[in-house]
């Protein structure tokens, strides 16, 4: 799953990503990461349920900052008859 966000500020604002109101930690977590230059996409493999939450995209520079209006997700997993394992991404 891939959020986006996009940015315009001068001078260029720095980028970063809280998930229910808490900073997303990508050093922590090798499921999560952030595009290379900008940190305007932030990309989480194998999602599960403990994903679920508001995203928000934060731009920070020397004049204030400014965060995103929040990208609901809701990640639901249903097992199939044969224990196959579903993933449904709800994103509103």
């Amino acid at each position: 799953m891939t959020l986006s966000c996009n940015t315009t500020a001068n001078p260029v604002p720095t980028i970063s990503w809280t998930r229910d109101g808490s900073p997303v930690d990508t050093n922590d977590n090798e499921r999560m990461s952030c595009s290379a230059k900008k940190k305007t996409q932030l990309t989480i493999t194998n999602v599960s349920r403990t994903d679920s939450g508001e995203y928000r995209c934060v731009a920070r520079n020397s004049l204030g900052n400014d965060t995103s209006n929040a990208a609901k997700v809701d990640i639901q997993c249903n097992f199939l008859n044969d224990n196959t394992l579903v993933r449904d991404e709800a994103l509103t």
